[in-house]
């Protein structure tokens, strides 16, 4: 029977090579097209999200990351705090002063309105302390250098502050054209449709489709039963 059937069966096998080629070749176009259009929305919202998060940390700088420490006082790049646990006083018109005591040496931080912290550097052993009570000790040079960090810190932060205005109008014009660029992308999705569309209307698919229809029908025809596709 295998035998009496050798031409039919040839042309069915032949006739579903082609349309199976044809249809592995267009699902390969679209998944191209595809991957382009996830690629440039993923650029343009990469690009977005960035210039989002900038103008989010021009809007609140926060206190910025820690630029060094002494003791318990913290120093970031837009404040500086007195100790650990303390409240963080903005930079901006900040000034520090270091004062010498007998035991203990101080850094004052003003703030423009006359407030402010103080922070306390013990470098001489309190004698009514435990001795076996271990205390960190600071000499008078480190704490200066210190008290000179934070006001050049503050000194960078009066010029930041001056130009974030301008900066923040900036950013903010960026990040309005960057949502608007969407012209990859559109160019993108519009290749996606088009890709879809010739492949829809795909005259070899047709031809491809018109052979194993054929080819089914005369199969049908010589064994009475209808091949699947």
């Amino acid at each position: 029977m295998h035998s009496a059937y050798a031409e039919e069966r040839a042309l069915l096998a032949q006739a579903r090579r082609e349309l199976n080629a044809v249809d592995k070749g267009q699902r390969q176009t679209e998944t191209e097209a595809a991957g382009q259009v996830k690629a440039e929305r993923e650029k343009h919202e990469q690009r977005v999200g960035r210039l989002e998060r900038e103008v989010a940390h021009l809007k609140d700088p926060g206190r910025g990351m820690e630029l060094g420490r002494l003791g318990g006082l913290v120093l970031y790049e837009h404040a500086v705090t007195a100790s650990l646990e303390g409240r963080l006083l903005p930079l901006n018109g900040l000034r520090a002063r270091f004062d010498r005591g007998d035991r203990v040496h101080s850094l004052y931080l003003t703030k423009p309105d006359g407030g402010g912290d103080r922070a306390k550097f013990p470098h001489s052993p309190d004698p009514a302390a435990d001795p076996e009570t271990s205390v960190r000790l600071f000499d008078e040079e480190e704490v200066r250098d210190f008290e000179m960090k934070i006001n050049e810190a503050a000194a960078e932060e009066k010029v930041f502050r001056a130009g974030l205005a301008e900066q923040l109008g900036e950013k903010k014009e960026e990040l309005a054209e960057a949502r608007k660029d969407t012209a990859r992308l559109k160019a993108a999705e519009q290749n996606q449709a088009d890709v879809r569309d010739r492949n829809r209307t795909c005259p070899r698919r047709k031809e491809a489709l018109a052979q194993l229809t054929a080819a089914r029908n005369q199969w049908q025809d010589v064994t009475g039963r209808r091949p699947p596709r």
